[in-house]
């Protein structure tokens, strides 16, 4: 077992300490690590953003357990998780005296968490981590998110603890814009505007679905870790390939072994839309992101995600962003 206190903001030097626990060498300054056997596989990578924000992406199998434990400071800051995870036996988490467990499952959230609290994360051997996560202090939440770390919903969320680990589950578009940051060229003069541009992205995003859903916070989401888990099974299946129809509401229901009323209100509650109303959101989304490569006509964009008629992709489109598709690719 590797246990490892980390009590600094700078995820170089959490990478620098990494390497010397699992006895791995790494250049003094490098802004990633390579894990090798028998500590591991993987990449840990770290980025400075303008000396505003410190990013750590993971995406590494430890062969061993692996505990973290992030002491109170009084120099406070958030940091904000996006985690992708299949847990194959059992991961805890604990924030100062409350304990989560997550076992033989997929643990694939966002969630927010400050030095306010003690934050320990026990991993099991051979896990394997898809990981972002943006460390930030007060100033920056103000001066780019508009926010006080004093509202109301924030502090109603982070005094949550470990109950508010399952609030905001990772949907496609979040998925997608974690894959964004590792496609990144490292020779890019421009990677570090790429970079903050999908970080901030990811943060509003959180925000904004936090503040949403106000109603969560005050003890109306009564969806339970495991109706969670299968909602979030359900959201896969939507969005994992468009070109093909989605499974019926009573298909939805027999996978997740829930009734379809069940279903239906639990993920509105969830997600903030009917199942289809989602997926119709979700696969327009899909086309809009390939448009924008400039690598596909509108009839392939449509034959993507879904449509035989090019008509009725068009009005769907028009619906969704108000303008026509082929003013994506009117240069």
């Amino acid at each position: 077992m590797t246990v490892l206190q980390v009590d600094h903001i700078n995820y170089k030097q959490l990478l620098h300490d990494i390497a010397a626990r699992l006895n791995i060498s790494q250049k003094a300054g490098e802004d990633f690590l390579k894990l090798q056997p028998p500590a591991g596989t993987g990449i840990l990578k770290a980025v400075s953003l303008f000396n505003e924000l410190e990013v750590l992406l993971a995406d590494v199998h430890f062969s061993e357990s692996f505990t973290t434990i992030r002491k109170r400071s009084d120099n406070r800051y958030f940091i904000l998780h996006f985690d992708d995870v299949f847990v194959t036996t059992t991961a805890v988490m604990k924030v100062d005296d409350e304990t989560l467990q997550k076992t033989n499952t997929r643990h694939s959230v966002a969630r927010l968490t400050s030095n306010l609290f003690e934050n320990t994360e026990e991993l099991p051997a051979g896990l394997h981590v898809k990981s972002i996560k943006v460390l930030f202090n007060e100033p920056w939440l103000k001066k780019y998110m508009g926010l006080d770390a004093e509202d109301d919903v924030l502090k109603k969320y982070l005094s949550l603890k470990t109950e508010s680990f399952d609030i905001e589950p990772l949907d496609g578009e979040y998925l997608k814009l974690m894959d964004d940051l590792w496609t990144v060229d490292k020779d890019d003069p421009l990677q570090n505007i790429y970079l903050q541009n999908r970080i901030t992205l990811l943060i509003e995003r959180f925000f904004t679905r936090l503040f949403e859903k106000t109603n969560l916070l005050t003890g109306k989401f009564d969806l339970s870790s495991d109706i969670i888990n299968r909602l979030i099974s359900v959201e896969k299946t939507l969005v994992e390939d468009f070109s093909k129809l989605p499974p019926t509401i009573d298909q939805f229901s027999k996978m997740v072994l829930m009734s379809s009323t069940m279903l239906k209100k639990s993920f509105k509650t969830m997600y903030g839309d009917s199942i289809y109303a989602y997926y119709q959101k979700q696969r327009l989304q899909k086309a809009n992101q390939l448009l924008l490569t400039g690598q596909y006509s509108i009839k392939q964009t449509a034959e993507a995600v879904g449509y035989n008629n090019v008509s009725n992709f068009t009005s769907a489109y028009k619906k969704q962003f108000n303008h026509t598709p082929d003013t994506v690719l009117t240069p």
